[in-house]
C-alpha cells in the first residue's frame, strides 16, 4: 500500500496498528540502547519485565526467559545498563516496546577489553605455561582455603573434603572476595600461606557473580601472588561460564568451588575408592577360586558312573562275595534292631516277665551245657579206664573231677551273680511303675474330676451350678452336683 492509497479511504485502528508495526520491525531491529533500569518486575514465568530511561524519556522493554537464562547477573532499578534487541508494536494497544536479546552492565565492554589486555600481557611473560607451575600434591596433608569466611563457597569446599578426604586438614584463610579490598586482602592470604608453610595446596576462589563481582582475581597483585607462589593454587572462580585471569595462571583452574575440593582430594578420594572395591573383589577372588575347585571334584553323576562301570568289570565271584557281605550287614542290623525293639517293648510292658523267662532259660541251658559236659567227661573216664588201668586212670580220674567242679562252682558263681543284677534291676523296674500309677496319686489325697459326657475336667471354667460330675478317689468314685462356679 502506497502513500496515495492511504489518503484514498479511512483506516481502521487495526489496520493502522499494522502498518506501523510492520514499519517499526523492518526499521528498527538488533538496536543497542543504554539506559537506567526502572520498575524491574520479574513474572512468575520468568519474564522480566522493566523501563529503560535517561533524564528525559522512557521505553517499555521485556526480555523472555530464554533471554535472560544467558544473563550474567540480575538488574534492579537504578543500574545503568546496556542492550540489544528490536523495537515490537503491540497492535492491541498501539504501544511499543524494545524486545531485549542481551543485556550487560554499561561500561562492561571497557571491563573486558582491559582484561583482554592483561591477559595477553601474563601470557606474554609465560606465567600461563605449565611447566613453571608447582605440581599438585597427590596426598595433600593440609589443604589451604582462601575465600570468604561466609557463604556457599566455603561450607561447599569443606563438606566435599570432609565426605572424600575426612583425614585431611583444612586451614581456612578469610578475605573479602568483592570490592576494592578484596584483592590486597587475597594477595596478602597467599604470601601468608607461603609464610607459614603449613598447607600443601591452596584453593582461591568465590562463588558465582557479575563480572565486575569476578574482578578481584583478575587484578595484578592476586595474579602476580599466584604466579610467585611456592605453594601450587588450584582458582576456582564463580560457575563454569565465568572466567578469571587467576584461571590462567594458578596450577589448576577448577569450575567451581566444589570441583576445587576434588581437584585437591583426587589421591585420597581414589585410595579410599580402592579400600572399598578390595572386600568386593577379594570376594569374586573367593568365588573364582571356589569354582575352580569345584570343578575339580567330580559330580554326583560322574562318580554315579565311575561305580557303575567299576561294578560292570567285577567276576561273578567278587558279585557273590559282595551279595554276603551286604546280607551279613543286612541280617546285622536286622539283629540290632530286633534285640533294640524287644528292649524297649519289655521297658513299656512285660518287663519283669521277660527277665524271669530270661533267667530261667539261662539257667537250662547252664543246666544242659553241665549235663553234656558231664556225659563226655564220663564218655572220656571210660575210655581211659580201658586204655590206662591203675594209678595212671586213678590220677587222671582225679585231675577230671577236679576240673569239673571248678567249673560247676563257677558256673554257680556266675548264675548268682547273674540272677542278683536280674533281681535289682526287678526292683528298679517295680519301684518305677509304682511311681507311675495313677493309684499312687489319688492315694495322696488327689481326685480325676468327669463331666456327664466322661471327659476329663481341667479347669473350674467348664462347670457350671447344677452340673453332675463324676468324682475318682483311691478306693472308689461317686457323683456330686455343682453347687456354684468358681474362678
Amino acid at each position: 500500500m502506497n502513500d496515495n492509497e492511504l489518503l484514498d479511504k479511512p483506516l481502521q485502528v487495526s489496520e493502522i496498528n499494522s502498518l506501523i508495526k510492520t514499519f517499526v520491525r523492518e526499521r528498527f531491529y538488533n538496536l543497542c540502547i543504554v539506559g537506567e533500569v526502572s520498575t524491574f518486575r520479574p513474572s512468575a514465568n520468568g519474564h522480566w519485565y522493566f523501563k529503560l530511561k535517561d533524564s528525559t524519556s522512557q521505553i517499555d522493554a521485556v526480555m523472555f526467559r530464554s533471554a535472560n537464562a544467558l544473563c550474567g547477573f540480575v538488574p534492579s532499578d537504578g543500574d545503568k545498563v546496556e542492550v540489544r534487541g528490536s523495537i515490537d508494536v503491540y497492535e492491541a494497544r498501539g504501544t511499543y516496546q524494545i524486545i531485549v536479546q542481551d543485556m550487560r552492565k554499561e561500561g562492561l565492554g571497557d571491563i573486558l577489553a582491559q582484561l583482554q589486555k592483561r591477559k595477553e600481557y601474563y601470557q606474554s611473560l609465560g606465567w600461563f605455561e605449565s611447566e613453571g607451575k608447582p605440581a599438585l600434591p597427590l596426598y595433600p596433608r593440609n589443604i589451604g582455603v582462601i575465600t570468604a569466611a561466609t557463604g556457599a563457597a566455603i561450607k561447599d569446599i569443606l563438606d566435599t573434603t570432609g565426605r572424600r578426604a575426612g583425614n585431611v586438614d583444612v586451614t581456612v584463610f578469610p578475605v573479602l572476595v568483592q570490592g576494592p579490598q578484596a584483592a590486597p586482602m587475597i594477595a596478602a592470604a597467599i604470601r601468608q600461606a607461603n609464610d607459614l608453610a603449613l598447607c600443601d595446596v591452596l584453593i582461591v576462589g568465590r562463588g558465582g557473580g557479575s563480572v565486575e563481582d569476578l574482578l578481584p582475581f583478575s587484578e595484578d597483585e592476586v595474579i602476580r601472588a599466584i604466579h610467585e607462589s611456592g605453594i601450587p593454587v588450584i582458582s576456582a572462580v564463580g560457575h563454569e561460564i565465568d572466567n578469571a585471569l587467576s584461571d590462567y595462571v594458578a596450577s589448576a583452574r577448577a569450575i567451581t568451588p566444589t570441583d576445587g575440593a576434588c581437584i585437591a582430594t583426587e589421591g585420597w578420594y581414589r585410595i579410599r575408592q580402592k579400600l572399598e572395591e578390595l572386600p568386593r573383589r577379594l570376594a569374586g577372588l573367593l568365588s573364582a577360586k571356589a569354582y575352580r575347585v569345584s570343578s575339580l571334584v567330580p559330580a554326583p553323576e560322574h562318580l554315579r558312573s565311575i561305580m557303575l562301570e567299576k561294578v560292570s568289570r567285577l567276576e561273578p565271584a567278587d558279585i557273590g562275595y559282595l551279595d554276603r557281605l551286604m546280607d551279613q550287614r543286612v541280617n546285622s542290623l536286622g539283629m540290632r534292631l530286633y534285640f533294640a525293639a524287644d528292649s524297649l517293648a519289655g521297658a513299656v510292658s512285660g518287663k519283669t516277665d521277660a527277665a524271669l523267662r530270661q533267667t530261667e532259660e539261662l539257667s537250662g541251658a547252664c543246666e544242659a551245657a553241665l549235663v553234656s559236659r558231664l556225659d563226655r567227661l564220663e564218655h572220656r573216664l571210660a575210655m581211659a579206664a580201658a586204655q590206662h588201668p591203675g594209678e595212671l586212670l586213678s590220677s587222671r580220674a582225679e585231675a577230671l573231677k577236679a576240673r569239673l567242679s571248678g567249673a560247676c562252682g563257677l558256673c554257680t558263681m556266675l548264675m548268682g551273680s547273674r540272677i542278683a543284677r536280674t533281681v535289682d534291676r526287678l526292683e528298679g523296674l517295680t519301684s518305677q511303675l509304682a511311681a507311675l500309677d495313677p493309684v499312687s496319686v489319688l492315694r495322696r489325697g488327689y481326685a480325676i474330676v468327669r463331666d456327664e459326657s466322661g471327659a476329663v475336667v481341667t479347669g473350674a471354667g467348664r462347670l457350671a451350678g447344677g452340673q453332675l460330675v463324676d468324682i475318682t478317689v483311691a478306693h472308689g468314685s461317686f457323683r456330686a452336683r455343682v453347687q456354684e462356679e468358681k474362678e
